[in-house]
């Protein structure tokens, strides 16, 4: 007799085959090694009556890191129908493909549809949903945890090795070729080699967006551990582990 977590492991391992066949038809990395991992950011789209704090507990980091990585003067200062890039850590998921596993806790009402591409933004598929996922879409418990599966990449050193930073994002109507490059200052040949065979003008899926320099997300990071360090030797005197986000800083 299978159980459920049997039975879960095994739609999981399934599911990663059929997410691998979906990222080569969409012209994505599918391969990756099991110690492969980087740093990388998501391009969430802020939809209406969102805001960063909800979209930080979504994405397993705070609306904090957030406005640094994004360098917002405040959290309040971003206003729907924009992007906000979000830093997430990108691994290889079953030797299959690089991606990362976000964790969502179902509230009443809410479908593989609503989840994907309402609070994720596009940055997954309600197909992924179901396939990452032992419940039907009619049938999906109150209170339960989904598997929110996002892909991510850590470059391609056949195209180059001038970058190390990539930003998944996800393509909407009115995107292009042309006006996602000018938007992020790169050239247009490299960006479609960094995304072979994607339609830029397709209004869905999702291409890599390459950058260059340290990692946003470890800047983020060091600056706002080591604010909190600095913040809990005031309330106590005796606590000294700050030394390491302090010469870091100080490095940047």
């Amino acid at each position: 007799m299978v159980s459920s977590f049997e039975s879960t492991q095994m739609k999981f391992r399934i599911g990663c085959v059929l997410f691998v066949v979906l990222c080569l038809c969409s012209g994505a990395n599918s391969q990756c090694g099991s110690s492969q991992s980087c740093d990388a950011l998501g391009s969430y789209y802020l939809w209406q009556g969102t805001n960063l704090t909800f979209t930080g507990t979504l994405m397993n980091t705070s609306d904090a890191i957030i406005t640094s990585v994004n360098k917002l003067p405040n959290k309040d200062s971003v206003q729907s129908g924009t992007r906000v890039n979000v830093p997430f850590s990108c691994g290889c998921i079953n030797g299959s493909f690089l991606g990362h596993v976000f964790e969502y806790d179902v509230v009443k009402g809410d479908t593989y549809e609503k989840v994907a591409s309402l609070y994720y933004a596009n940055l997954t598929t309600a197909d992924a949903m179901a396939w990452f996922n032992e419940y039907s879409e009619i049938d999906i418990p109150d209170n339960a945890k989904l598997n929110v599966v996002v892909n991510c990449s850590c470059g391609n050193s056949a195209v180059s090795e001038d970058y190390g930073l990539f930003i998944t994002y996800p393509l909407l109507p009115g995107d292009s070729l042309a006006s996602i490059a000018q938007t992020e200052n790169l050239d247009q040949n490299l960006l479609q080699d960094y995304n072979p065979g994607v339609n830029f003008s397709g209004g869905s899926g999702y291409v890599y967006i390459p950058g260059k320099g340290m990692s946003f997300f470890l800047e983020a990071k060091v600056s706002f551990d080591y604010l909190s360090c600095l913040s809990l030797k005031i309330l106590m005197p005796a606590f000294e582990v700050c030394n390491e986000s302090a010469d870091l800083a100080k490095m940047n």
